[in-house]
């Protein structure tokens, strides 16, 4: 696991890091939770890849993802549920299995304007059932007059309700990640990782196709869980265009992961698409996703 901060642990497996699943593309403020074609599942019968459910309420927002690995001796699953107390107000438990340790994560999402303004939230991590780390975190998210988001200011303390120092919040660990936009698409995000400048920095391409929901998108908040919300431009507009490369350099500008896509398109929705990656000089096969849609 990553010793820096308590998001996204070292060992995800390659589909998940960097990149993830779906987003609408609008250009107004207000997130629209969509009831129509929404994606039931992304899956692949390859060995190495990762197979996603998801289920929606009536008005459509996300309430519980699943993704796991195809493999039998899988080493990651993670597991969110979503409910909605009020209109201005996200409620997400979730669970990640990661090579035996388990992570569990209480966050309550605080919107404005339709979008995440704010969030706090717990994390637990166990191994063989003891509690080796309980945190408390905050989020802060910031948002170009474009509706992309910016920036994401964390803030970080040992403990867990009256768990907490006093005065524990005016020491917190803090750190800002960034993103860098052009023409409407994330070019590049300024992964800190708990440090003063970039530990880790990914850099995209992209192709002239649009379609009305692409199903893969940058990974740039740091916790699973809030991805599938990232699809419902809860954290503002994704990318215009269709990502075909995700080049992943750390913090001496060393590349260590590459990925690439390509896409089988029917009616202006994917239906398939093809991941290939690259590991320092290992390439990897290609993993053909099939994405089912929804039909309500």
């Amino acid at each position: 696991m990553k010793q820096l901060h308590i998001f996204r642990p070292k060992q995800l497996s390659i589909s998940i890091i960097g990149l993830f699943i779906l987003a609408s593309c609008s250009s107004d403020d207000e997130p629209e939770y969509p009831v129509f074609m929404q994606p039931a599942s992304i899956m692949t019968t390859d060995a190495t890849g990762d197979n996603q459910t998801f289920e929606y309420d009536d008005y459509g927002r996300i309430i519980s993802w699943n993704c796991a690995s195809n493999n039998s001796n899988s080493t990651a699953s993670y597991s969110a549920h979503y409910s909605y107390p009020d209109e201005n107000t996200i409620k997400v438990t979730s669970e990640e299995l990661i090579l035996g340790r388990h992570y569990a994560f209480e966050e309550t999402i605080q919107l404005k304007n339709g979008r995440a303004s704010q969030s706090e939230g717990t994390f637990i991590l166990s191994a063989e059932a003891n509690a080796q780390m309980r945190k408390t975190y905050r989020l802060i998210f910031n948002y170009l007059p474009s509706n992309h988001l910016n920036t994401v200011e964390h803030l970080e303390v040992t403990g867990i309700g009256d768990d907490i120092k006093d005065n524990a919040w005016d020491n917190a660990w803090r750190w800002t990640n960034y993103l860098v936009w052009e023409n409407g698409n994330l070019k590049e995000f300024q992964d800190c990782q708990g440090n003063a400048a970039p530990y880790q920095t990914t850099k995209y391409e992209y192709s002239d196709e649009k379609v009305a929901y692409p199903v893969i998108i940058p990974a740039v908040i740091n916790s699973a869980h809030h991805l599938p919300l990232y699809m419902q431009r809860v954290f503002g507009l994704t990318s215009v265009n269709l990502v075909t490369s995700a080049s992943s350099f750390d913090r001496n500008d060393n590349l260590y992961l590459s990925q690439q896509y390509s896409y089988e398109l029917e009616e202006d929705r994917i239906s398939k698409y093809t991941q290939t990656f690259q590991t320092n000089s290992t390439f990897s096969n290609p993993i053909t996703y099939t994405v089912i849609w929804t039909e309500k």
